[in-house]
């Protein structure tokens, strides 16, 4: 494997492989490498030792170490995770360092939190300033919202067949 290097106007790539590949203003659909460093650049897999991304976005991420500045992942597994300024979706992760970042569900041994909002947060020693999106409140209004739409569709409904 080679170094791989993806420039701006460049098409989708099916497949990038090497040691080395770095992407910038380009999308790949799979990317498989030792280390990936994107800027500005989308990718649907990646499955790599280290991944740094800047201003990037990925669908699904596979790391040892995953290194994130205002980007967007939806799906990520790494030992070890820095992010900054990001958005994230389902995460699972050794060690977590989170600053300045919205995560919907982050299941971590030891997560480090700085002004992080979380609908979902399982840790082991969760340390720093977690704001959930839903506290105790707001999901008991939420459970009781959505039981009363429900018991009026039942009612509907059951009344409706009855007549029939």
């Amino acid at each position: 494997m080679a170094e791989a290097d993806m420039e701006p106007g460049d098409q989708i790539a099916e497949e990038v492989t090497g040691q080395i590949v770095q992407m910038n203003q380009s999308a790949a659909r799979q990317v498989e490498a030792d280390k990936v460093e994107m800027h500005q650049s989308a990718a649907q897999v990646i499955d790599a030792e280290a991944i740094t991304m800047h201003s990037a976005a990925a669908q699904v991420i596979d790391a040892d170490t995953l290194r994130m500045n205002h980007s967007l992942a939806l799906a990520a597994n790494s030992e070890t995770l820095a992010v900054e300024q990001s958005r994230l979706g389902i995460l699972r992760t050794s060690d977590a360092t989170l600053a300045d970042t919205q995560v919907s569900i982050l299941v971590g041994d030891h997560i480090q939190a700085a002004n992080v909002n979380a609908l979902l947060l399982i840790g082991d020693t969760i340390e720093g300033d977690v704001k959930p999106v839903l506290d105790s409140r707001g999901a008991l209004l939420f459970g009781l919202a959505v039981g009363g739409v429900l018991g009026l569709f039942s009612l509907l409904f059951g009344r409706r067949s009855r007549r029939d």
